[in-house]
């Protein structure tokens, strides 16, 4: 059983969103849409959060800090706060944490951008994190973990085209990163297809001896999401009837996915799928070669959501199986009050063969998210078993 407490979440111009950073993409973060304005807004938002029968409260997206002094560049400055109080029982005892909430780490971000002609745009971007006692890596006997600096996340530059695309060089996120997160339901925060994120550095506890296994939710419970981020050359097309291609290659590893949103007859849909491979990598030391995974959410006129991820990838060595996951979600997203959207879900995830040969993990969720509109936060609270 996890619980997650309290959570405080600072907003500081957009959020912003995982996932490959190219204009292209939809603006979407875990199902809510960004918002963006032409003004030098700094919003701060107090939040508090839950996982099991807690209270919590988070932000949505704030509106942009768009920042210019005469200059043909437009500078965004934007990022979040992200605290949280972690209450884990794994059944032998009762842990409690202070902790930086992993489904969305607390980060600050600067985004840079002008116009060369109508068609082509050239800009950059920089961002780090600052994880303090981050979620996942916590435990039992880790009371604390991290460095509590700043992580170099994002440091890369990009040249977009309306018509050709946009290739972007630097470090940061590679075309597969996130293609096993797409979550229209507004409650991806509390959780997601990532179930790791939260308490992943618990370990498993045998139930008759008490003894604690080396074995960790997150050792486990693997979305399989493609590559995450490197130092790579990334091209991305523009948007064709919704459907967008891209690619990127870093040392020894390369990626391809397609990802698409759109609407089909009242329904809103977002995917994304693709191919990624390391074997080449040096770096690459989970002896795996390469991977296939997707995810695909929809959302109905009436407030009903669905969403679905999977995800498989090929051991290098003879005799590992190769690990998978699947996960599913119902959500649905009321109009209860005035304060905003109400949305409830209720998610279920299988992971196998991802630490180890014959290794399973089950784990499912409900959640509940009241949306305040009027100053872009929420309160939620979750239930999760495994």
């Amino acid at each position: 059983m996890i619980i997650i407490i309290s959570y405080t979440d600072i907003f500081c111009g957009i959020k912003r969103p995982k996932g490959p950073p190219a204009k292209l993409r939809a603006e979407q973060t875990k199902g809510k849409p960004m918002t963006t304005t032409k003004n030098n807004l700094i919003t701060a938002l107090l939040s508090a959060t839950a996982i099991v029968g807690g209270v919590a409260v988070m932000s949505a997206p704030a509106h942009a800090g768009s920042i210019k002094n005469g200059s043909p560049v437009d500078l965004t400055i934007g990022g979040h706060v992200n605290r949280a109080v972690l209450l884990v029982d794994d059944g032998n005892e009762t842990s409690y944490r202070h902790v930086d909430n992993e489904n969305d780490s607390t980060i600050i971000f600067f985004e840079a951008e002008g116009k060369v002609n109508a068609e082509i745009t050239i800009g950059a971007a920089f961002a780090a994190k600052m994880r303090s006692n981050a979620s996942n890596e916590v435990s039992a006997t880790a009371e604390s973990a991290g460095s509590g600096q700043f992580e170099h996340d994002q440091s890369d530059i990009y040249v977009s085209h309306a018509r050709f695309g946009t290739l972007t060089m630097g470090e940061g996120s590679m075309a597969s990163d996130a293609i096993s997160e797409v979550d229209l339901s507004g409650t991806a925060v509390a959780g997601y297809s990532s179930i790791g994120d939260m308490a992943g550095g618990f370990a498993f506890v045998n139930s008759a001896t008490g003894v604690r296994s080396s074995a960790t939710i997150g050792d486990t419970a693997d979305n399989l999401d493609g590559l995450d981020a490197g130092d790579r050359l990334m091209y991305e097309t523009p948007s064709f009837n919704g459907f967008s291609l891209a690619t990127s290659t870093t040392s020894g590893a390369v990626d391809a996915v397609v990802r698409y949103a759109g609407d089909f007859g009242g329904v809103a849909v977002e995917a994304a799928a693709g191919w990624y491979n390391n074997s080449s990598n040096a770096n690459n030391d989970d002896a795996f070669e390469d991977g296939v995974s997707g995810s695909v959410s929809a959302l109905f006129g009436n407030g009903i959501n669905v969403t679905f991820a999977a995800g498989t990838k090929s051991a290098a060595t003879q005799g590992r199986d190769d690990p998978m996951f699947y996960y599913g979600k119902l959500g649905y997203i009321a109009k209860l009050n005035s304060w905003g959207n109400t949305n409830f879900a209720v998610d279920y995830g299988r992971y196998e063969d991802v630490a180890q040969n014959g290794a399973s993990f089950d784990t499912i969720g409900v959640q509940a998210v009241q949306d305040i509109e009027s100053i872009g936060s929420s309160m939620y609270g979750v239930l999760s078993l495994s």
